[in-house]
């Protein structure tokens, strides 16, 4: 939007030479609103009494001014009166008012530009699209002496230019473009926009010059995004980044954060997005925020994302801490908000894509920064400490061209969302695709598209016969361009077929309809990968030397398929016309993704959480002295009411709520007791019970052997479990400690143990010992598979010992004793110097049950 100095500065300058504005106006007083009431205030004391007003944070007052003069002056200039006052109005968030003035200042003076291109802002930011570039048209075609001015005509047509883009408008968008740069060359952010509407529309050679644009223009000025597919060289993909960072980034802003960190009890992640909606990174990460552990962390977001009332947006939303909406504040006030929530570790989820807010990351408003997923090459972000890799990704050799040190996750750097429902089985002929024939797919992004790689892919038609090429392109420019590609290399242009765009569970189940995936190079496929393999369809991806290029030969090790990543854009052309000429091998590769779906690291989102917040763990900053978790007893004591009829016992019904929603691998020592309840709840999920003896009927996997007694091969067989149960089993155990060292050590990532253990300490079985009377039951305290008593404190120790904290701890309650037993044990314990009230409390529970985490 123009701005009302810059019009009052082109007013004075160019409409009236005769008047002039001072430098320093003076204070508007009462005598300055009388003259504008008797029609005598002069037009520049106005203008510099008004936006006196303004400065000094009294918009009313000189919206008052400017109404009082054009209801009492009768001037051939009001139209810049007008102007102004709409200005002002929409200061002052009267937008209704502001449409209003300047259409009175257009009506005034139709040449007027300025005016005309604020209204089309107005419009636009008021999510009036559609009259924002008719308004913006309207000066092309209504005002005859613009070309004399040449700034408001470049600016007139790049206005119409973005919009139509973000319309997806994308010919009529580049067409403009040109137009704008034809008349004004040197114009890097037209430029910039130019050249992905041409990646988008698959225009090759995507660089051709015209007019003053050169080519060497042009690639100066390809965004850090475009440049992921464009360049499949690591430099280039920094220097472009760098090139973002020079020219858009402030460097000349303090650190707001305590570099030595916060003596927080959990770690407080901050997520940084705009894509916190129907977006791919959301696809991705909304797993994230249900599964985090919040006995770890805190989990906050910093959104400017649209609210776009999806489904998705809003299960976002809900697994967030604390959601903080961030749109409105500048760059400065976003990093102050973060840093006064004391972040530990603040996640970028944007990088450099469109809406990018690097600023707000200079300010470095947590003590440790990371980015990830949002922009796959490097992001160059001064402040930015990490970037979440893979050791396939981002390998040693490509680190000198990351300003971002790696951090690894153990498997893969993309986590995905195991919720995302398929649609049911779809018939090849409801989607337009021929039956008995070969399909292969690719539904990357048209942007991502190469010459090179289409190339190839239209060479793997000519040596497949009959098969089609099934992709998405939704700019009938875009199809156009494509077939008469296809055609000039000798491939029937119907061999291309389509897909339209169709909601996110018939997306997914499309992909069954096609035989094999064709990535791109050298920017991959990744949640599209992802959405691939979760579908049950294979892959086949060229891997070069870029992060970006990487991702799906990633994916793909991670699900178990390495050998559909290839190295050359022969070998893939190669594999993919030796797969589609072998039905045998395709098939088995899909009977294999469909057997390591499940059960492979890619989708293995609850692990791949531990894993990711032990990663934060080994770099969160902590004051000198102050370990990470060292906080105060985190048990928390309460009754268990009793179960109503027909519902579990109390301990099964307890044991389940401490058990965490996602647990994909669930061991039970002694038993399966939970096994029915909670397969109930995970339907997928693994359920293995450990007894020397398993009971008949169980509907579960078991293992029939002394728990302490399993050997390799069993063991190795329950090493993925993330959760152990121990219904009253912990103290039948020989020797726990060495037990739980081995779950501890054998364990493939984050383990949990679930464990109900009956109180020695409760007073019943103190009375019974201090009267000699305790003995040993078929059920009861103590049974006789007893070979422990432990209490709360003895508990605790022996699960430190063992690597583990507890992390949450129920009392079960049952009789209450005579207050005289109470005095007894309070009496006994202070003989003893012992805390009486602390021995009375841990006196009265009857069992615990207890959730511990592997630390």
């Amino acid at each position: 939007m123009i701005t009302l100095t810059a019009a009052l500065l082109r007013f004075t300058l160019d409409k009236t030479k005769r008047m002039s504005v001072t430098a320093n106006p003076t204070s508007p007083s009462d005598a300055m609103f009388r003259q504008a009431e008797r029609g005598v205030l002069p037009l520049g004391e106005l203008f510099g009494g008004a936006q006196t007003l303004i400065d000094q944070g009294a918009p009313q007052q000189a919206v008052r001014l400017y109404e009082t003069w054009l209801a009492h002056t009768q001037s051939p200039l009001a139209y810049a009166v007008w102007f102004n006052l709409a200005i002002a109005h929409s200061g002052i968030g009267n937008d209704v008012q502001a449409e209003g003035d300047y259409l009175k200042a257009i009506a005034l003076n139709p040449g007027f530009i300025e005016a005309r291109l604020n209204l089309g802002t107005l419009y636009e930011r008021l999510g009036r699209p559609d009259d924002a570039l008719a308004t913006w048209n309207a000066i092309l075609a209504e005002v005859a002496d613009l070309p004399a001015s040449p700034v408001l005509h470049v600016q007139t047509l790049n206005n119409i230019g973005r919009l139509l883009e973000i319309r997806k408008r994308l010919p009529e968008a580049e067409a403009m473009l040109a137009r704008s740069l034809e008349l004004q060359p040197d114009q890097p952010n037209a430029i910039t926009h130019w050249v992905h509407l041409r990646q988008k529309l698959c225009r090759w050679p995507v660089y051709q010059p015209f007019g003053g644009v050169t080519v060497e223009a042009m690639q100066r000025c390809t965004s850090a995004l475009a440049t992921l597919g464009a360049s499949a060289d690591p430099a280039g993909q920094l220097a472009a980044s760098q090139r973002f960072i020079d020219e858009k980034v402030r460097r000349d802003v303090p650190a707001l954060a305590d570099p030595a960190g916060y003596p927080h009890k959990r770690i407080r992640i901050g997520y940084l997005s705009s894509d916190l909606c129907s977006h791919a990174v959301s696809i991705l990460t909304a797993e994230l925020y249900e599964l985090h552990d919040r006995s770890r962390v805190e989990v906050y977001a910093f959104s400017w994302s649209r609210e776009d009332n999806s489904p998705l947006r809003a299960r976002v939303v809900g697994a967030m801490d604390h959601y903080i909406r961030i749109d409105r504040m500048t760059d400065e006030e976003a990093a102050r908000c973060i840093r006064a929530h004391e972040i530990d570790i603040l996640v970028d989820l944007h990088g450099l894509t469109l809406g990018a807010r690097a600023d707000i990351l200079c300010w470095r408003p947590a003590p440790v920064q990371l980015t990830w997923l949002g922009f796959p090459g490097p992001t160059a972000i001064p402040g930015v400490d990490y970037v979440v890799a893979d050791a396939f990704v981002l390998p040693p050799e490509l680190e000198p061209y990351f300003t971002e040190k790696p951090l690894r996750m153990p498997h893969t750097f993309q986590i995905n969302d195991r919720q995302r429902a398929i649609g049911p089985r779809l018939e090849r002929a409801g989607a337009g695709l021929p039956e008995g024939r070969f399909v292969f797919c690719s539904f990357n992004s048209n942007f991502k598209f190469t010459p090179d790689v289409f190339a190839a892919w239209m060479r793997i038609l000519r040596r497949v016969p009959e098969s089609v090429l099934w992709i998405v392109a939704d700019v009938p420019d875009t199809r156009e361009n494509l077939v008469r590609e296809a055609e000039a290399q000798g491939v029937d242009g119907s061999r291309l077929l389509f897909a339209a765009r169709v909601p996110p569970a018939e997306y997914l189940a499309r992909f069954a309809l096609a035989d094999l995936f064709l990535d791109t190079a050298p920017f991959n496929a990744g949640t599209t990968a992802s959405d691939a393999l979760w579908a049950g369809l294979p892959v086949l991806t060229w891997a070069g030397r870029t992060f970006c290029s990487r991702m799906a030969g990633s994916l793909l090790h991670a699900v178990g398929l390495p050998e559909l990543v290839t190295h050359s854009l022969e070998a893939y052309e190669e594999l993919a016309v030796a797969l589609a000429s072998d039905p045998a091998r395709l098939g088995e590769l899909r009977q294999r993704l469909a057997e390591n779906r499940d059960s492979s690291p890619l989708f293995d989102t609850p692990r791949f959480v531990r894993d990711y917040e032990d990663l934060l763990a080994g770099v969160v900053k902590r004051p000198a002295g102050v370990p990470l978790n060292d906080e105060p007893d985190p048990i928390r004591l309460h009754a268990v009411p009793d179960p109503a009829p027909g519902q579990l016992s109390i301990q099964q019904d307890s044991m389940l709520a401490l058990m965490r929603a996602g647990m994909h691998s669930v061991v039970e020592v002694g038993g399966a007791s939970l096994a029915q309840a909670w397969r109930a709840r995970q339907p997928n999920s693994h359920f293995t019970a450990i007894a020397p003896a398993p009971e008949a009927g169980w509907s579960t996997a078991s293992i029939a052997a002394d728990p302490e007694s399993l050997d390799e091969q069993q063991w190795q067989q329950v090493a993925p479990a993330q959760c152990w149960l121990f219904p009253e089993t912990l103290e039948r155990l020989r020797d726990p400690w060495a037990f739980l060292q081995r779950v501890r050590r054998q364990a493939l990532g984050g383990v949990e143990l679930v464990a109900c253990v009956n109180n020695s300490q409760n007073w019943l079985v103190q009375s019974l010992l201090a009267s000699g009377n305790l003995h040993y039951q078929q059920s009861g305290v103590p049974d006789r598979r007893t070979l422990h008593l432990f209490t709360r404190a003895s508990l605790a120790e022996m699960l430190r010992e063992c690597g583990f904290a507890i992390v949450e701890m129920t009392a079960v309650n049952a009789h209450q004793p005579d207050p005289a037993v109470l005095a007894a044990l309070r009496n006994f314990a202070a003989a003893t110097g012992a805390d009486p009230a602390l021995a009375e409390q841990d006196a009265l529970p009857y069992q615990y049950l207890l959730r511990a985490v592997a630390v």
